[in-house]
């Protein structure tokens, strides 16, 4: 019988050569995305993907079709990020300079992307004494509490031209903080990245955080074109494969929906006393579920109260449906529980259409 040593290594060189594999696939779905561009084809591919998961499936066998399909599941999503950010063909901003103030996974993310794409960058702590910001693009990660008062008070320190943008999760609460702040010459842009992870701070950062998400801004009727033009090029070089222009009014009322009521129903859901139990009982419904349930409750608490007129109609709305499932399964209504089954399914379908990604 072999020692668990040498199976290990055995285990060492297949990763590795996975870990290889993984790369040159990526580099070939860059070369696709090039020529795909070219010919003004379409990132998703859902008859090749589908195609794709009955070979591997197949090739793998029954004990191991439903683990290989999710593995190829998630490649497939991976390199349809990676095409949509080569498809921009946007490049890199020449002779600009990034700063970031407050470091957490927002703006470590930002600082860390910013410089892999190889801009000079200004890292800025909260609490730092700073006299000036010579950038030509400012970042201000900090929570809503927070993000008002700094600008406020810093406001004489950036340079004439600048595109000073926070990033906070509502918009309404920062764009009338800062009212009647004098500018000096710099341009305020309200923007939402659209991407994050469950755990905060600067050592969860990553450069790639941000690679084909989605930039809301609000951009008000004194930012000029030219500047907002400059920050959807600064956007597509940093990854995001977009940039959705709204106002702050539409921007809370939509986020209420596919963020923060996300965040309450896990929450919710997550308090539940069988969750102690739930391990062997589990699997990926449950995981995604309560994944974003270990939620700072600091920030989150801010963000629900600041956008609290949005917010519980949200919820309102959401308890109704719930309460529909709740009737129908206490009544033994098969025809009315199969009828708003068939409407969630439905409406996740066309969303999933208008994506492209039917397969996803």
């Amino acid at each position: 019988m072999d020692s668990i040593e040498k199976v290990r290594r055995e285990i060492d060189s297949v990763d590795d050569a996975i870990a290889d594999l993984f790369v040159r696939r990526m580099e070939l779905a860059d070369r696709i995305a090039e020529a795909k561009r070219e010919s003004g084809t379409k990132v998703a591919d859902p008859a090749r993907e589908h195609a794709i998961l009955s070979r591997i499936a197949a090739k793998c066998g029954p004990e191991l079709e439903d683990a290989a399909k999710r593995i190829y599941s998630t490649l497939f999503a991976i390199s349809r990020e990676r095409q949509r950010f080569v498809m921009r063909g946007e490049s890199r901003l020449e002779g600009v300079k990034v700063a970031v103030a407050g470091l957490g996974l927002i703006g470590g993310s930002l600082l860390k992307a910013a410089k892999a794409v190889g801009y000079e960058t200004i890292a800025i702590h909260h609490g730092d004494d700073v006299k000036a910001v010579d950038a030509d693009f400012l970042f201000v990660a900090m929570p809503p509490a927070a993000t008002v008062p700094w600008i406020r008070d810093h406001a004489g320190a950036f340079r004439e031209g600048c595109v000073v943008m926070d990033v906070c999760g509502v918009k309404r609460p920062v764009v009338e903080g800062l009212a009647g702040v004098e500018r000096r010459g710099w341009v305020f842009l309200p923007a939402h990245p659209m991407a994050g992870r469950e755990k905060g701070g600067f050592e969860n950062s990553t450069a790639s955080l941000f690679m084909g998400a989605s930039m809301i801004v609000t951009p008000g009727d004194d930012v000029p074109p030219a500047a907002l033009e400059a920050a959807k090029n600064l956007f597509s070089s940093l990854g995001f494969a977009s940039t959705v222009v709204t106002t702050p009014e539409r921007h809370d009322e939509m986020i209420s929906f596919t963020s923060q009521l996300c965040h309450v129903i896990a929450s919710a859901y997550a308090r539940d006393e069988r969750v102690a139990d739930s391990i062997g009982f589990s699997a990926g419904s449950y995981a995604n579920m309560t994944r974003i349930a270990t939620m700072d409750e600091n920030t989150w608490a801010d963000l629900f109260l600041s956008d609290a007129d949005k917010l519980v109609p949200v919820i309102d709305g959401f308890v109704e449906r719930m309460l529909q499932y709740h009737d129908a399964v206490r009544d033994g209504d098969r025809e009315a529980l199969k009828a708003i089954i068939l409407e969630g399914a439905e409406a996740k379908r066309r969303e999933l259409k208008a994506r492209g990604e039917e397969n996803a």
